[in-house]
Protein backbone atom coordinates (compact mmCIF):
# COMPACT_ATOMS: atom_id res chain seq x y z
CA UNK A 1 0.00 0.00 0.00
CA UNK A 2 1.77 3.00 -1.29
CA UNK A 3 0.32 6.45 -2.27
CA UNK A 4 3.56 8.23 -2.39
CA UNK A 5 4.45 10.81 -5.58
CA UNK A 6 7.61 11.84 -7.32
CA UNK A 7 8.34 14.96 -9.49
CA UNK A 8 7.92 14.33 -12.90
CA UNK A 9 10.74 14.31 -15.39
CA UNK A 10 11.21 14.29 -18.72
CA UNK A 11 11.85 10.70 -19.66
CA UNK A 12 10.08 7.71 -21.65
CA UNK A 13 6.97 6.01 -20.47
CA UNK A 14 7.98 2.97 -19.42
CA UNK A 15 7.02 -0.03 -21.20
CA UNK A 16 6.41 1.69 -24.32
CA UNK A 17 5.38 -0.16 -27.74
CA UNK A 18 8.38 -1.50 -29.75
CA UNK A 19 6.67 -2.84 -32.63
CA UNK A 20 7.61 -1.58 -35.80
CA UNK A 21 10.78 0.66 -36.79
CA UNK A 22 10.88 4.25 -35.27
CA UNK A 23 9.86 6.65 -38.21
CA UNK A 24 11.42 10.19 -37.33
CA UNK A 25 8.77 12.98 -35.71
CA UNK A 26 8.81 16.96 -36.96
CA UNK A 27 6.81 18.65 -33.82
CA UNK A 28 5.65 22.04 -33.92
CA UNK A 29 4.00 23.63 -30.76
CA UNK A 30 1.55 26.10 -30.43
CA UNK A 31 1.42 28.93 -27.57
CA UNK A 32 -0.56 31.38 -26.22
CA UNK A 33 2.81 33.54 -25.22
CA UNK A 34 6.08 33.00 -24.90
CA UNK A 35 5.47 33.08 -21.17
CA UNK A 36 3.90 30.15 -19.55
CA UNK A 37 3.65 27.57 -16.94
CA UNK A 38 6.57 25.22 -16.78
CA UNK A 39 4.81 21.98 -17.10
CA UNK A 40 4.50 22.86 -21.23
CA UNK A 41 7.95 23.03 -21.34
CA UNK A 42 8.69 19.68 -19.99
CA UNK A 43 5.84 17.98 -21.88
CA UNK A 44 7.54 18.93 -24.77
CA UNK A 45 11.24 18.01 -23.52
CA UNK A 46 9.68 14.80 -22.64
CA UNK A 47 8.02 14.68 -26.34
CA UNK A 48 11.94 15.58 -27.68
CA UNK A 49 12.93 12.15 -25.88
CA UNK A 50 11.32 9.78 -27.52
CA UNK A 51 14.37 8.68 -30.43
CA UNK A 52 13.47 10.38 -33.71
CA UNK A 53 11.34 13.26 -32.61
CA UNK A 54 12.93 16.70 -33.27
CA UNK A 55 11.07 20.02 -32.69
CA UNK A 56 11.08 21.87 -36.37
CA UNK A 57 8.86 25.34 -35.12
CA UNK A 58 7.54 27.28 -32.32
CA UNK A 59 4.62 29.61 -32.71
CA UNK A 60 2.73 31.66 -30.64
CA UNK A 61 -0.81 32.77 -31.40
CA UNK A 62 -1.70 36.13 -30.36
CA UNK A 63 -5.74 36.88 -29.95
CA UNK A 64 -8.15 39.57 -31.50
CA UNK A 65 -11.54 40.57 -30.15
CA UNK A 66 -10.65 38.43 -27.00
CA UNK A 67 -12.72 39.66 -24.06
CA UNK A 68 -11.95 37.77 -20.39
CA UNK A 69 -15.17 37.44 -18.86
CA UNK A 70 -16.30 38.75 -15.48
CA UNK A 71 -16.12 34.83 -13.83
CA UNK A 72 -12.68 34.13 -15.05
CA UNK A 73 -11.61 37.39 -13.67
CA UNK A 74 -13.33 36.41 -10.37
CA UNK A 75 -12.02 33.35 -11.07
CA UNK A 76 -8.29 34.19 -11.42
CA UNK A 77 -8.38 35.55 -7.46
CA UNK A 78 -9.54 32.20 -6.22
CA UNK A 79 -6.91 30.13 -8.27
CA UNK A 80 -4.25 32.02 -7.38
CA UNK A 81 -4.86 32.06 -3.32
CA UNK A 82 -6.08 28.08 -3.57
CA UNK A 83 -2.41 27.86 -5.19
CA UNK A 84 -0.49 30.22 -2.38
CA UNK A 85 -2.34 27.76 0.08
CA UNK A 86 -2.08 24.48 -1.19
CA UNK A 87 0.83 24.06 -3.55
CA UNK A 88 3.05 27.29 -3.29
CA UNK A 89 6.32 25.18 -4.13
CA UNK A 90 4.79 23.03 -7.34
CA UNK A 91 7.49 23.63 -10.13
CA UNK A 92 4.86 22.71 -13.01
CA UNK A 93 2.47 25.87 -12.41
CA UNK A 94 5.74 28.30 -11.96
CA UNK A 95 5.94 31.18 -14.86
CA UNK A 96 9.16 30.65 -17.27
CA UNK A 97 10.21 31.58 -20.52
CA UNK A 98 8.97 28.70 -22.47
CA UNK A 99 10.10 30.08 -26.09
CA UNK A 100 13.66 30.54 -24.54
CA UNK A 101 13.22 26.82 -22.58
CA UNK A 102 13.09 25.24 -26.10
CA UNK A 103 15.43 24.14 -28.09
CA UNK A 104 16.19 26.01 -31.41
CA UNK A 105 13.29 25.83 -34.17
CA UNK A 106 11.86 28.08 -36.25
CA UNK A 107 9.29 31.07 -34.65
CA UNK A 108 6.18 32.31 -35.69
CA UNK A 109 4.04 34.63 -34.60
CA UNK A 110 0.43 34.49 -35.95
CA UNK A 111 -2.63 36.80 -35.15
CA UNK A 112 -6.24 34.51 -34.82
CA UNK A 113 -9.45 34.97 -33.99
CA UNK A 114 -10.62 34.25 -31.15
CA UNK A 115 -14.76 33.80 -31.09
CA UNK A 116 -15.61 30.70 -29.20
CA UNK A 117 -11.96 29.34 -29.63
CA UNK A 118 -9.13 30.40 -31.51
CA UNK A 119 -9.76 30.02 -35.59
CA UNK A 120 -6.95 29.80 -38.26
CA UNK A 121 -7.71 32.34 -41.64
CA UNK A 122 -6.32 30.86 -45.09
CA UNK A 123 -3.12 32.80 -44.83
CA UNK A 124 -2.12 31.73 -40.73
CA UNK A 125 -3.34 27.85 -42.03
CA UNK A 126 -0.74 27.77 -45.18
CA UNK A 127 2.07 29.31 -42.62
CA UNK A 128 1.66 26.12 -40.56
CA UNK A 129 1.49 23.84 -43.38
CA UNK A 130 4.81 25.02 -44.76
CA UNK A 131 5.97 24.25 -41.65
CA UNK A 132 5.90 20.51 -42.29
CA UNK A 133 5.43 18.86 -39.31
CA UNK A 134 4.02 15.96 -38.89
CA UNK A 135 2.28 16.56 -35.10
CA UNK A 136 1.43 20.36 -33.53
CA UNK A 137 1.45 19.97 -30.35
CA UNK A 138 -1.36 22.43 -28.69
CA UNK A 139 -0.64 24.18 -25.58
CA UNK A 140 -3.05 27.39 -25.82
CA UNK A 141 -5.19 27.66 -22.89
CA UNK A 142 -8.64 27.55 -25.37
CA UNK A 143 -9.25 25.31 -27.86
CA UNK A 144 -9.67 26.02 -31.57
CA UNK A 145 -12.28 25.56 -33.14
CA UNK A 146 -13.51 22.87 -35.19
CA UNK A 147 -13.53 21.54 -38.21
CA UNK A 148 -9.31 22.75 -37.75
CA UNK A 149 -7.97 23.19 -41.40
CA UNK A 150 -5.03 20.47 -42.05
CA UNK A 151 -1.87 21.89 -41.24
CA UNK A 152 0.57 18.87 -40.25
CA UNK A 153 0.86 15.71 -41.73
CA UNK A 154 -0.53 13.56 -39.50
CA UNK A 155 -2.66 15.50 -36.90
CA UNK A 156 -2.53 18.42 -34.01
CA UNK A 157 -2.54 17.41 -30.44
CA UNK A 158 -3.67 18.59 -27.23
CA UNK A 159 -3.71 17.77 -23.67
CA UNK A 160 -8.20 18.25 -21.89
CA UNK A 161 -9.25 17.95 -18.63
CA UNK A 162 -12.73 17.63 -17.98
CA UNK A 163 -14.97 18.23 -20.75
CA UNK A 164 -13.11 20.07 -23.75
CA UNK A 165 -11.14 22.32 -21.56
CA UNK A 166 -7.24 22.82 -22.84
CA UNK A 167 -5.12 22.09 -20.15
CA UNK A 168 -3.03 25.57 -20.21
CA UNK A 169 -6.85 27.14 -19.38
CA UNK A 170 -7.06 28.34 -15.89
CA UNK A 171 -10.26 26.55 -15.27
CA UNK A 172 -8.32 23.18 -16.03
CA UNK A 173 -9.35 21.01 -12.97
CA UNK A 174 -11.38 23.49 -11.31
CA UNK A 175 -14.88 22.52 -12.30
CA UNK A 176 -14.75 19.15 -10.82
CA UNK A 177 -13.70 20.53 -7.95
CA UNK A 178 -16.39 22.98 -7.50
CA UNK A 179 -19.03 20.72 -8.76
CA UNK A 180 -17.69 17.85 -6.22
CA UNK A 181 -17.08 15.08 -8.62
CA UNK A 182 -15.22 12.16 -7.58
CA UNK A 183 -13.57 11.90 -11.01
CA UNK A 184 -11.55 13.65 -13.14
CA UNK A 185 -10.95 13.00 -16.88
CA UNK A 186 -8.05 13.98 -18.99
CA UNK A 187 -8.04 13.39 -22.43
CA UNK A 188 -5.30 13.37 -25.81
CA UNK A 189 -6.91 14.64 -28.67
CA UNK A 190 -6.43 14.89 -32.03
CA UNK A 191 -8.15 18.27 -32.99
CA UNK A 192 -7.29 17.89 -36.77
CA UNK A 193 -9.56 14.20 -36.32
CA UNK A 194 -12.64 16.24 -34.71
CA UNK A 195 -10.75 16.07 -31.32
CA UNK A 196 -11.06 12.39 -31.50
CA UNK A 197 -9.53 10.92 -28.34
CA UNK A 198 -5.60 9.30 -28.38
CA UNK A 199 -5.87 9.20 -24.93
CA UNK A 200 -8.21 8.86 -21.75
CA UNK A 201 -7.58 8.24 -18.24
CA UNK A 202 -9.82 8.96 -15.09
CA UNK A 203 -8.22 9.90 -11.78
CA UNK A 204 -9.68 10.55 -8.11
CA UNK A 205 -10.57 14.48 -7.97
CA UNK A 206 -8.34 16.45 -5.40
CA UNK A 207 -11.24 17.64 -3.45
CA UNK A 208 -10.15 20.00 -1.14
CA UNK A 209 -7.68 22.09 -3.64
CA UNK A 210 -8.52 23.07 -7.74
CA UNK A 211 -4.77 23.70 -8.12
CA UNK A 212 -3.51 20.16 -6.79
CA UNK A 213 -6.19 18.76 -8.46
CA UNK A 214 -5.45 19.90 -11.95
CA UNK A 215 -1.65 19.07 -11.18
CA UNK A 216 -2.69 15.59 -10.73
CA UNK A 217 -4.36 15.91 -14.23
CA UNK A 218 -1.62 17.76 -16.13
CA UNK A 219 0.94 14.85 -15.00
CA UNK A 220 -1.92 12.21 -16.28
CA UNK A 221 -1.92 14.16 -19.27
CA UNK A 222 1.46 14.78 -20.39
CA UNK A 223 2.56 11.02 -19.89
CA UNK A 224 -0.66 10.38 -22.33
CA UNK A 225 0.57 12.52 -24.62
CA UNK A 226 3.83 10.96 -24.73
CA UNK A 227 2.63 7.62 -25.33
CA UNK A 228 0.39 8.60 -27.66
CA UNK A 229 3.56 10.11 -29.69
CA UNK A 230 5.85 6.91 -29.07
CA UNK A 231 2.73 5.01 -30.47
CA UNK A 232 3.05 7.20 -33.55
CA UNK A 233 6.67 6.55 -34.00
CA UNK A 234 6.40 3.08 -33.64
CA UNK A 235 3.28 2.89 -35.98
CA UNK A 236 1.99 1.23 -33.03
CA UNK A 237 -2.66 1.81 -32.95
CA UNK A 238 -3.54 2.19 -29.35
CA UNK A 239 -7.58 2.56 -28.90
CA UNK A 240 -8.99 4.17 -26.12
CA UNK A 241 -9.76 1.69 -23.58
CA UNK A 242 -11.81 3.92 -20.86
CA UNK A 243 -15.21 5.45 -21.22
CA UNK A 244 -15.69 8.83 -21.14
CA UNK A 245 -16.63 9.91 -17.69
CA UNK A 246 -20.82 10.95 -16.84
CA UNK A 247 -19.00 13.47 -14.17
CA UNK A 248 -17.53 15.89 -16.40
CA UNK A 249 -18.95 19.77 -14.91
CA UNK A 250 -18.83 22.98 -16.96
CA UNK A 251 -16.60 23.65 -19.17
CA UNK A 252 -16.41 27.29 -19.11
CA UNK A 253 -16.51 29.09 -15.53
CA UNK A 254 -19.96 30.79 -14.31
CA UNK A 255 -20.05 33.31 -10.72
CA UNK A 256 -21.98 30.62 -9.64
CA UNK A 257 -19.78 28.13 -10.51
CA UNK A 258 -16.15 30.29 -9.08
CA UNK A 259 -18.21 30.67 -6.04
CA UNK A 260 -19.37 27.04 -5.19
CA UNK A 261 -15.44 26.37 -5.82
CA UNK A 262 -14.42 28.55 -3.49
CA UNK A 263 -16.89 27.17 -0.83
CA UNK A 264 -15.78 23.52 -1.56
CA UNK A 265 -12.38 24.40 -0.97
CA UNK A 266 -13.11 25.79 2.17
CA UNK A 267 -14.81 23.03 3.61
CA UNK A 268 -13.37 20.06 1.92
CA UNK A 269 -9.94 21.75 4.24
CA UNK A 270 -11.48 22.51 7.05
CA UNK A 271 -13.76 19.17 7.65
CA UNK A 272 -10.16 17.01 7.21
CA UNK A 273 -8.80 19.05 9.18
CA UNK A 274 -10.94 18.68 11.83
CA UNK A 275 -11.57 15.32 11.42
CA UNK A 276 -7.90 14.62 12.34
CA UNK A 277 -8.21 16.54 15.76
CA UNK A 278 -8.93 13.32 17.64
CA UNK A 279 -9.36 10.39 14.91
CA UNK A 280 -7.64 8.45 12.85
CA UNK A 281 -7.96 5.93 10.19
CA UNK A 282 -6.31 3.06 10.81
CA UNK A 283 -6.31 -0.19 8.23
CA UNK A 284 -7.27 -3.54 10.14
CA UNK A 285 -7.06 -7.02 8.85
CA UNK A 286 -10.25 -9.56 9.25
CA UNK A 287 -11.08 -13.22 8.04
CA UNK A 288 -13.14 -15.80 8.20
CA UNK A 289 -13.24 -19.29 7.34
CA UNK A 290 -16.21 -20.76 5.03
CA UNK A 291 -17.05 -23.50 2.61
CA UNK A 292 -15.76 -23.67 -0.51
CA UNK A 293 -16.34 -20.92 -3.22
CA UNK A 294 -18.12 -18.70 -0.41
CA UNK A 295 -18.33 -15.36 -0.27
CA UNK A 296 -16.82 -12.95 2.53
CA UNK A 297 -19.78 -12.98 5.42
CA UNK A 298 -19.48 -9.48 7.11
CA UNK A 299 -21.55 -10.29 9.64
CA UNK A 300 -19.15 -13.35 10.56
CA UNK A 301 -15.68 -11.83 10.40
CA UNK A 302 -13.22 -11.99 13.13
CA UNK A 303 -10.21 -9.05 13.19
CA UNK A 304 -6.69 -8.58 13.87
CA UNK A 305 -6.14 -5.09 15.19
CA UNK A 306 -3.08 -3.54 15.45
CA UNK A 307 -1.76 -1.26 18.12
CA UNK A 308 -2.69 2.22 18.02
CA UNK A 309 0.64 3.30 16.58
CA UNK A 310 0.52 1.80 13.13
CA UNK A 311 -1.76 -0.17 10.83
CA UNK A 312 -2.37 -3.56 9.06
CA UNK A 313 -2.90 -4.00 4.94
CA UNK A 314 -3.12 -6.23 1.97
CA UNK A 315 -3.58 -9.44 3.28
CA UNK A 316 -3.09 -12.47 1.53
CA UNK A 317 -4.02 -16.00 2.83
CA UNK A 318 -2.00 -18.88 2.74
CA UNK A 319 -2.92 -22.80 3.32
CA UNK A 320 -0.24 -25.01 4.07
CA UNK A 321 -1.02 -28.74 5.10
CA UNK A 322 -3.78 -28.09 7.56
CA UNK A 323 -2.11 -25.01 8.91
CA UNK A 324 -3.36 -21.25 7.56
CA UNK A 325 -1.95 -18.01 8.02
CA UNK A 326 -2.39 -14.42 6.73
CA UNK A 327 0.62 -12.01 5.58
CA UNK A 328 -0.34 -8.38 5.50
CA UNK A 329 1.69 -5.38 5.76
CA UNK A 330 2.35 -2.99 8.48
CA UNK A 331 3.57 0.32 8.95
CA UNK A 332 4.04 2.51 11.57
CA UNK A 333 2.19 5.97 11.24
CA UNK A 334 3.73 8.72 9.60
CA UNK A 335 6.73 6.51 8.31
CA UNK A 336 7.67 6.11 4.30
CA UNK A 337 8.56 2.05 5.04
CA UNK A 338 6.26 -0.71 5.61
CA UNK A 339 7.32 -4.56 5.80
CA UNK A 340 5.68 -7.72 5.48
CA UNK A 341 4.59 -9.80 8.67
CA UNK A 342 2.84 -13.30 8.69
CA UNK A 343 0.54 -14.58 11.59
CA UNK A 344 -1.35 -18.01 11.71
CA UNK A 345 -5.13 -18.23 12.36
CA UNK A 346 -7.21 -21.27 13.69
CA UNK A 347 -10.98 -21.56 12.97
CA UNK A 348 -11.81 -22.23 16.67
CA UNK A 349 -8.72 -20.94 18.70
CA UNK A 350 -7.68 -17.17 18.86
CA UNK A 351 -4.44 -16.43 15.89
CA UNK A 352 -0.88 -16.79 17.05
CA UNK A 353 1.84 -14.10 17.36
CA UNK A 354 2.61 -11.44 14.43
CA UNK A 355 5.81 -12.10 13.02
CA UNK A 356 8.50 -9.89 11.19
CA UNK A 357 9.08 -11.66 7.72
CA UNK A 358 10.09 -9.57 5.36
CA UNK A 359 12.29 -6.22 6.22
CA UNK A 360 13.64 -3.99 3.71
CA UNK A 361 15.46 -1.00 3.59
CA UNK A 362 12.71 0.12 1.48
CA UNK A 363 8.98 0.14 1.39
CA UNK A 364 7.34 -3.07 0.93
CA UNK A 365 3.71 -4.25 1.04
CA UNK A 366 1.11 -6.42 -1.11
CA UNK A 367 2.63 -10.01 -0.42
CA UNK A 368 1.56 -11.65 -3.33
CA UNK A 369 1.82 -15.43 -3.15
CA UNK A 370 2.14 -17.88 -5.63
CA UNK A 371 3.04 -21.56 -6.01
CA UNK A 372 5.69 -22.50 -8.97
CA UNK A 373 6.78 -26.14 -9.83
CA UNK A 374 6.14 -27.02 -5.67
CA UNK A 375 7.52 -23.99 -4.48
CA UNK A 376 6.05 -20.86 -2.98
CA UNK A 377 7.34 -17.60 -3.75
CA UNK A 378 6.48 -14.04 -3.03
CA UNK A 379 5.43 -10.62 -4.82
CA UNK A 380 5.35 -8.36 -2.74
CA UNK A 381 5.10 -4.34 -3.71
CA UNK A 382 8.73 -3.20 -4.08
CA UNK A 383 8.38 -0.06 -6.22
CA UNK A 384 10.34 2.46 -3.95
CA UNK A 385 13.32 0.32 -4.57
CA UNK A 386 12.46 0.93 -8.44
CA UNK A 387 11.86 -2.68 -9.57
CA UNK A 388 9.66 -5.89 -9.04
CA UNK A 389 11.04 -8.26 -6.45
CA UNK A 390 10.30 -12.17 -6.21
CA UNK A 391 11.14 -13.87 -2.52
CA UNK A 392 11.84 -17.70 -2.26
CA UNK A 393 10.03 -19.06 1.08
CA UNK A 394 13.02 -20.95 2.71
CA UNK A 395 10.98 -21.99 6.14
CA UNK A 396 6.93 -21.54 4.95
CA UNK A 397 5.61 -18.86 5.75
CA UNK A 398 8.95 -17.11 7.77
CA UNK A 399 11.88 -16.73 6.07
CA UNK A 400 12.62 -15.90 2.41
CA UNK A 401 15.20 -14.90 0.01
CA UNK A 402 16.01 -12.89 -2.99
CA UNK A 403 15.10 -15.41 -6.07
CA UNK A 404 14.89 -12.87 -8.89
CA UNK A 405 14.07 -9.20 -10.35
CA UNK A 406 10.98 -9.36 -12.68
CA UNK A 407 11.22 -5.65 -13.87
CA UNK A 408 14.02 -3.02 -13.54
CA UNK A 409 13.47 0.66 -13.36
CA UNK A 410 10.10 0.54 -13.14
CA UNK A 411 7.59 1.93 -10.39
CA UNK A 412 4.93 -0.83 -10.27
CA UNK A 413 2.26 -1.49 -7.55
CA UNK A 414 -0.01 -4.43 -6.33
CA UNK A 415 1.58 -6.89 -8.71
CA UNK A 416 -0.72 -10.04 -9.43
CA UNK A 417 0.25 -12.69 -11.40
CA UNK A 418 -2.42 -15.44 -13.05
CA UNK A 419 -1.03 -18.90 -14.43
CA UNK A 420 -2.99 -19.38 -18.02
CA UNK A 421 -2.69 -23.02 -19.56
CA UNK A 422 0.07 -21.53 -22.37
CA UNK A 423 1.75 -18.59 -20.30
CA UNK A 424 1.79 -16.73 -17.18
CA UNK A 425 0.45 -13.03 -17.11
CA UNK A 426 1.63 -9.93 -14.75
CA UNK A 427 -1.13 -7.38 -14.25
CA UNK A 428 0.23 -4.25 -12.00
CA UNK A 429 -0.27 -0.65 -11.93
CA UNK A 430 2.69 1.29 -13.39
CA UNK A 431 3.21 4.94 -12.91
CA UNK A 432 5.31 7.32 -15.15
CA UNK A 433 7.56 9.63 -13.01
CA UNK A 434 5.31 11.58 -11.16
CA UNK A 435 2.26 10.24 -11.41
CA UNK A 436 -0.15 8.15 -8.72
CA UNK A 437 -0.52 4.37 -9.14
CA UNK A 438 -3.74 4.15 -8.69
CA UNK A 439 -4.59 5.30 -12.39
CA UNK A 440 -3.06 2.78 -14.96
CA UNK A 441 -2.80 -0.88 -15.07
CA UNK A 442 -0.51 -2.91 -17.13
CA UNK A 443 -0.33 -6.33 -18.13
CA UNK A 444 2.94 -8.47 -19.07
CA UNK A 445 3.38 -11.91 -20.59
CA UNK A 446 5.48 -14.93 -20.12
CA UNK A 447 5.61 -17.62 -22.25
CA UNK A 448 8.80 -19.14 -19.97
CA UNK A 449 7.20 -19.25 -16.41
CA UNK A 450 6.73 -16.82 -13.54
CA UNK A 451 10.09 -15.11 -13.51
CA UNK A 452 10.23 -13.80 -17.23
CA UNK A 453 11.30 -12.36 -19.54
CA UNK A 454 8.12 -10.15 -19.82
CA UNK A 455 6.72 -8.89 -22.63
CA UNK A 456 4.64 -5.45 -22.18
CA UNK A 457 0.92 -5.36 -23.80
CA UNK A 458 0.50 -4.05 -27.05
CA UNK A 459 -2.55 -2.40 -25.55
CA UNK A 460 -1.23 -0.90 -22.58
CA UNK A 461 -2.50 0.71 -20.34
CA UNK A 462 -4.95 -1.73 -20.31
CA UNK A 463 -7.03 0.32 -17.54
CA UNK A 464 -6.82 3.90 -17.28
CA UNK A 465 -9.57 4.54 -14.98
CA UNK A 466 -8.78 5.38 -11.43
CA UNK A 467 -12.34 3.14 -10.40
CA UNK A 468 -10.81 0.09 -10.92
CA UNK A 469 -7.26 -0.04 -12.03
CA UNK A 470 -5.15 -1.12 -9.04
CA UNK A 471 -5.35 -4.68 -7.85
CA UNK A 472 -6.96 -5.61 -5.25
CA UNK A 473 -5.76 -9.23 -4.71
CA UNK A 474 -5.27 -12.42 -5.96
CA UNK A 475 -7.44 -13.48 -9.75
CA UNK A 476 -9.68 -16.22 -9.20
CA UNK A 477 -12.01 -18.64 -10.98
CA UNK A 478 -15.49 -19.16 -10.42
CA UNK A 479 -18.07 -21.50 -12.62
CA UNK A 480 -15.67 -21.37 -15.68
CA UNK A 481 -15.52 -17.27 -15.74
CA UNK A 482 -11.94 -15.46 -14.48
CA UNK A 483 -12.31 -12.53 -12.16
CA UNK A 484 -10.26 -9.53 -11.23
CA UNK A 485 -10.23 -7.68 -7.95
CA UNK A 486 -9.47 -4.23 -8.05
CA UNK A 487 -9.79 -0.97 -6.26
CA UNK A 488 -12.01 1.73 -6.77
CA UNK A 489 -9.80 4.61 -5.77
CA UNK A 490 -12.46 7.54 -5.82
CA UNK A 491 -13.41 9.36 -4.00
CA UNK A 492 -10.92 8.54 -2.01
CA UNK A 493 -7.70 5.97 -2.37
CA UNK A 494 -8.56 2.13 -1.59
CA UNK A 495 -12.37 2.92 -0.95
CA UNK A 496 -13.92 -0.54 -2.35
CA UNK A 497 -13.02 -3.65 -4.00
CA UNK A 498 -14.61 -3.70 -7.65
CA UNK A 499 -15.05 -7.64 -8.92
CA UNK A 500 -14.18 -7.60 -13.22
CA UNK A 501 -15.32 -10.26 -14.94
CA UNK A 502 -11.77 -10.65 -17.58
CA UNK A 503 -13.83 -11.53 -20.70
CA UNK A 504 -10.62 -11.40 -23.11
CA UNK A 505 -7.50 -11.98 -22.09
CA UNK A 506 -4.82 -12.63 -25.13
CA UNK A 507 -1.96 -11.40 -26.82
CA UNK A 508 -3.94 -8.87 -29.24
CA UNK A 509 -6.66 -7.62 -26.53
CA UNK A 510 -7.72 -7.14 -23.16
CA UNK A 511 -11.10 -6.21 -21.55
CA UNK A 512 -12.96 -6.81 -18.47
CA UNK A 513 -16.53 -5.92 -16.99
CA UNK A 514 -17.22 -4.84 -13.43
CA UNK A 515 -19.89 -6.52 -12.19
CA UNK A 516 -20.04 -6.39 -8.57
CA UNK A 517 -18.50 -4.48 -5.46
CA UNK A 518 -17.43 -4.79 -1.99
CA UNK A 519 -18.46 -1.63 -0.05
CA UNK A 520 -17.72 -0.39 3.32
CA UNK A 521 -20.46 0.10 5.99
CA UNK A 522 -20.91 -3.24 7.45
CA UNK A 523 -19.87 -1.56 10.73
CA UNK A 524 -20.51 2.55 11.16
CA UNK A 525 -16.65 3.00 11.95
CA UNK A 526 -15.94 1.17 9.10
CA UNK A 527 -14.59 3.69 5.85
CA UNK A 528 -12.52 1.88 3.43
CA UNK A 529 -12.06 -1.46 1.86
CA UNK A 530 -9.19 -2.56 -0.49
CA UNK A 531 -8.15 -5.94 -0.27
CA UNK A 532 -9.91 -9.28 -1.11
CA UNK A 533 -8.21 -12.80 -1.11
CA UNK A 534 -8.48 -16.17 0.31
CA UNK A 535 -7.01 -19.66 0.07
CA UNK A 536 -9.10 -23.06 0.70
CA UNK A 537 -11.14 -22.15 3.26
CA UNK A 538 -10.20 -18.99 4.80
CA UNK A 539 -11.32 -15.71 3.57
CA UNK A 540 -9.21 -12.41 4.16
CA UNK A 541 -10.17 -8.30 3.62
CA UNK A 542 -8.68 -5.59 5.18
CA UNK A 543 -10.65 -2.35 6.05
CA UNK A 544 -10.02 1.16 7.50
CA UNK A 545 -11.58 1.74 10.80
CA UNK A 546 -11.87 4.70 12.42
CA UNK A 547 -10.54 5.10 15.78
CA UNK A 548 -9.38 7.54 18.48
CA UNK A 549 -5.85 8.92 18.19
CA UNK A 550 -5.64 7.60 22.51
Amino acid sequence: MSRKLQAFDARPVTGAPSAGPVAPLRLGVLLDARSGERWIAEAVRAALAIHGAGLAAVVVLSRREHVTSAAATVHSVVAAADRLLRCPREPLLARIDVVAALPPAARLDLVVAARDGWELDDAASAQLRDCAVDYWLNFAAERPRLPMPAIARRGALGIEIGRAVPAASPWAGAAEVGAGSAVTLVSVVDYADSANALYRGIGATVASSSARNRVAALRRGMNGLVRSLQRAAHGVAGGVRTPASSETPASQPTLAGVAQLGLQIVRRVTVNRLRKLGWREQWQIAYQFASKDARVDCTRLRYLVPPRDRYWADPFALRHGNRYFVLFEEARFGEERGRIMAVEVHERAEPGVPQVVLERSYHVSYPFLFHNEGVLYMLPETAASGRLEVYRCETVPWQWRLHAVLLDNVRAFDATLWQATDRWWLFANIAAPGTDGNDELHLYSSARGPFGPWQPHRCNPIVADARHARSAGPLFRRAGALYRPSQDCTPVYGRSVVVNRVDVLDDDDYREEPIGRLDPGWRKDVLRVHTLGGSGRLRVIDCSVRRRRW
